[in-house]
């Protein structure tokens, strides 16, 4: 009788399971796990980006740049070795490093593509490791997550990696578990928390591409001062493209973690407490504190690489999307600016015949009108003197209903007469006590049937 409402709240669920595939399908594209079509042919999305004509010619012109400065740098370097005797560089040395440099021009977008290669075949093992066991997202990993407690007879702990299983589609889903019993509480409270942290982390890859993208033309310019500096600009530049690169895998490893463990603490095997509001408030609470966790993953994953820079870029992240929901709120500012600028426009037509197109235009500049100090329009004027004469209207038609009612009770008598047979003391009102009604009723009788009487003595003569 009742198994629409668990369809329903099913609905929910697997809607969340579905939003979350979807995004976690974006990301991966984003981050490279997940490969894109271009002309046919299946590529990562860096790789894309970095063998893009417009972005290698834009590489090409900072080579140039970059050989330029290198020129002038070594010029500087000998110069200096020659007029200081602390300084153990020679002028061969230098000469060598500007050698080595030069070749380093040619190596960078080898060394990148390769590395990217490497990477994105050794995170993608990874991220499928960590799915726990599903073949084609996480959805269908949490649908049989939540569905533990509740399996059918004969139905095995992995039944959501058969081929036969689809969690979208909730007939299917009955034929393995009881919905009556599908954890939906807390399947809604880890789908909304991952689904904020996919959201949040799509910004951040994007911002990622960009970035990477930047420091791959830059390359050549910050490797030209190795001559000066003997390479510190150019590591600082190595750690800022790993830190980048690796976050965004980090990331997307976390999140299939978090679900791991998500999926493993809200078994009804797991007990923290015999009490089963208490039990049900620590797993929130782990899922919860889960959820806002994920955020610092990015920070762990960097801090690895180099040490701080993982905390700068969750500050540069948490700083970006702060723009970016300021830039949400610009955007639905302007949606609704045609809707304000309307509904200004029709007060200001009605505020000019009210109180006067003057009045109107200079209450929307800031000015005080005689509006301000309670002086009356034309148009209020006209409108106070209709009021007073529908007024006075009102209280004459008043006034001759009441001259009616006096004639009225003239011909016929008062209707709050008292007793019926103006009998005295009989049980009559306190108004008109005994047959005060009955009398002057028959007086106007009376002076009906004379006028009556004098028509007709009229008429014969």
């Amino acid at each position: 009788m009742f198994n629409w409402v668990w369809d329903l709240l099913y609905g929910i669920s697997k809607s969340i399971f579905s939003i979350i595939d979807g995004l976690l399908s974006c990301a991966n594209m984003l981050c490279g796990i997940e490969p894109i079509k271009y002309q046919g042919a299946e590529m990562d999305f860096m790789t894309f980006l970095l063998r893009n004509k417009n972005i290698s010619y834009a590489f090409i012109g900072a080579v140039m740049v970059g050989v330029v400065l290198v020129v002038i740098f070594a010029i500087f370097a000998i110069l200096r070795s020659m007029a200081s005797e602390k300084d153990s560089m020679t002028p061969t040395q230098i000469y060598v490093k500007v050698g080595k440099t030069m070749l380093t021009f040619i190596f960078i977008p080898v060394a990148m593509a390769v590395l990217i290669y490497f990477t994105n075949v050794l995170m993608q093992t990874l991220y499928k490791a960590t799915l726990g066991g599903s073949p084609d997202g996480l959805g269908r990993f949490l649908a049989g997550a939540f569905g533990q407690d509740c399996r059918k007879g004969g139905v095995p702990e992995n039944f959501y990696l058969s081929s036969d299983f689809n969690y979208k589609s909730t007939s299917n889903m009955r034929e393995y578990v009881n919905l009556n019993d599908y954890d939906f509480f807390f399947s809604w409270i880890a789908g909304i928390a991952i689904l904020l942290s996919l959201a949040s982390s799509i910004l951040m890859f994007v911002d990622r591409a960009i970035a990477l993208v930047i420091l791959f033309i830059a390359s050549p310019i910050s490797l030209s001062t190795s001559v000066l500096d003997d390479g510190q600009r150019f590591k600082l530049w190595r750690d800022q493209f790993l830190v980048k690169f690796l976050t965004g895998y980090g990331c997307i490893i976390g999140l299939n973690i978090y679900a791991l463990v998500v999926a493993a603490i809200t078994t009804n095997d797991l007990v923290f407490f015999e009490n089963g509001t208490l039990n049900d408030i620590m797993k929130i609470a782990i899922i919860v504190g889960g959820s806002v966790s994920m955020n610092r993953l990015m920070a762990l994953v960097g801090n690895l690489i180099s040490q701080g820079a993982g905390s700068n870029e969750l500050r540069d992240n948490a700083i970006a999307t702060s723009q970016a929901r300021g830039a949400i709120g610009r955007f639905g500012s302007a949606a609704l600016a045609p809707f304000r600028a309307t509904r200004s426009a029709a007060n200001f037509v009605r505020d000019s015949r009210q109180f006067g197109t003057l009045s109107a235009i200079g209450q929307r500049l800031g000015f005080n009108t005689d509006r301000s100090y309670g002086k009356m329009s034309a148009v209020q004027k006209s409108q106070t003197h209709q009021n007073l004469v529908e007024s006075e209207k009102y209280k004459r038609s008043l006034s001759n209903k009441g001259e009616a009612n006096k004639v009225e009770n003239a011909i016929h008598g008062p209707n709050n007469g008292g007793g019926g047979n103006g009998g005295a003391g009989a049980a009559g009102s306190n108004i008109n006590p005994g047959g005060k009604g009955n009398a002057n009723n028959n007086i106007g009788n009376k002076m009906i049937e004379n006028n009556i009487l004098n028509n007709k003595n009229n008429d014969k003569k």
